[in-house]
């Protein structure tokens, strides 16, 4: 069955050897009980939350130009327990809130809604979540989605009202500065420039490795005698 056994010898050792390492690279051996996909997925998770840092300080300077801008609107939470979570938002923000099981009327100054927002939201990056758990009572990503969720009613709210510059500015927000906050909270920031040579290593042995079991296939299907050829033409008659 093999025809080439050079071919094949060759195939199988790299197939075994990619093997080896696929298995290293799965067991717990890369710190706190990660393994090689776990560490590389949270190295590029710290490397993108260093980099996207900018991206949250840029849109937080924006909602200074929010002070002042009176805004009224009536949302709905899913059950009078989320409604009454949210209302210590938007009471701690200093805005006015009048809640009726799971309905809120809410009223007051948008810039205090968007400034605590971005206290929050920045405090979430940072990871102090605990400052978030003392201002509310609730548990930061509680809190946070929260923010979230209750700031995407509002926009609704505004849009039938037609005010549309104050919805797409909160929708910008939410982006930039609320899911940020959520999805990077407990994530360790590094700086790209700290750590090229490890991103230099990940990106390299991917490629590298990658290469390798393709050319393990290769030398076995050389070694069992199964090729690609083209198909010869026919002849006409």
């Amino acid at each position: 069955m093999i025809r080439d056994s050079k071919a094949f010898i060759i195939g199988l050792l790299m197939m075994l050897s990619f093997g080896v390492i696929y298995a290293y690279m799965m067991s717990p051996s890369f710190g706190d009980g990660r393994n090689g996909l776990e560490y590389a997925d949270d190295m590029f998770n710290s490397i993108s939350k260093g980099s996207a840092y900018e991206i949250v300080l840029g849109e937080a300077a924006k909602a200074d130009k929010w002070n002042g801008t009176a805004f009224d609107v009536e949302i709905k939470a899913k059950d009078q327990a989320e409604a009454a979570d949210w209302a210590k938002l938007y009471q701690t923000a200093g805005v006015n809130v009048a809640q009726s099981g799971e309905m809120l009327k809410i009223s007051g100054d948008l810039g205090k809604v968007f400034a605590a927002i971005v206290v929050d939201s920045d405090a979430m990056y940072q990871n102090k979540g605990n400052e978030l758990q003392a201002k509310y009572g609730l548990d930061p990503r509680v809190a946070t989605y929260g923010w979230y969720n209750s700031t995407k009613q509002v926009t609704r709210a505004l849009d039938n009202q037609h005010n549309f510059p104050e919805s797409l500015a909160i929708q910008s927000l939410q982006k930039k500065n609320i899911e940020p906050a959520y999805n990077y909270y407990g994530v360790e920031s590094k700086p790209v420039g700290e750590n090229k040579g490890v991103m230099t290593f990940m990106m390299v042995f991917y490629l590298f490795y990658t290469l390798w079991y393709g050319f393990a296939i290769y030398y076995l299907c050389q070694g069992l005698g199964i090729t690609m050829n083209k198909s010869a033409k026919k002849a006409e008659a």
